[in-house]
């Protein structure tokens, strides 16, 4: 067999493995605008590297036929593969999206670096209503000085609200208070130059009155999601909120 023989097999089997680890990114771990907004894309370029350029790449380098102690060589870069792989998976999957959470208004994705960086446990969220990541609201007290007490003690260890797992409910629509949701001229203002909202509007139908946008805090985005007149979430819009 020869090196580049050698190296087109070792690339299809690669390519039927990335293939795999794709759908499972871009599909379950980081569905939807989560592949944008929370390192979806950002995780499938290092599994690329990994899978399709570091293991073809030193069978097309080591090949030769014939060669003494070659079956070694690709022993040891198969291994050497299937590790980095495992690593890189294993990453990819531990910083997914866990929730979007609704507070105060505004929404926001949590991953488990969340929790890792305010030194608290990472939640286990399997009994909240549906998929991963899970749409919850963070249930404040109802009596406005333990409400206050509790903003002031998370203010003090500067940690997010949205972090408060011990009161993650599932959200409902009547959670939304469409009152917080961002002026629609502040966003139009600044979607002047992204043009977002009008490809947004073209998906989705309708005129901007028709929709109430809140802001969306993520990894890599900050931007807003939008919510029809009933309160059912309906898309991602693209165009760069306040930080």
């Amino acid at each position: 067999m020869s090196r580049h023989r050698a190296f087109l097999i070792h690339l299809g089997i690669s390519l039927t493995i990335f293939g795999l680890l794709a759908y499972l990114v871009a599909r379950v771990w980081y569905p939807d605008f989560f592949f944008y907004t929370d390192g979806g894309w950002q995780g499938l370029r290092l599994l690329l590297g990994v899978d399709l350029v570091l293991g073809p790449l030193l069978t097309l380098i080591v090949y030769r036929a014939g060669k003494p102690g070659l079956r070694f060589d690709l022993t040891v870069i198969g291994v050497l593969q299937t590790t980095c792989l495992a690593v890189g998976a294993w990453i990819v999957h531990g910083e997914r999206p866990l929730a979007v959470v609704y507070v105060d208004g505004s929404f926001y994705s949590i991953t488990a670096q969340s929790f890792r960086e305010m030194e608290e446990p990472v939640p286990n969220l399997d009994g909240l209503p549906g998929p991963y990541p899970k749409w919850v609201n963070v249930k404040l007290p109802d009596d406005l000085d333990a409400q206050s007490d509790l903003r002031g003690a998370m203010l003090r260890s500067n940690r997010m609200l949205a972090t408060l797992s011990d009161r993650y409910e599932g959200f409902r629509p009547e959670d939304r208070d469409p009152r917080e949701a961002m002026p629609l001229a502040e966003i139009e203002d600044r979607d002047r130059d992204v043009k977002a909202l009008p490809r947004w509007l073209s998906e989705h139908g309708g005129a901007a009155s028709d929709y109430q946008f809140h802001l969306f805090g993520a990894r890599y985005a900050i931007a807003y999601l939008g919510f029809a007149s009933n309160g059912k979430f309906v898309g991602y819009l693209a165009t760069p909120a306040p930080r």
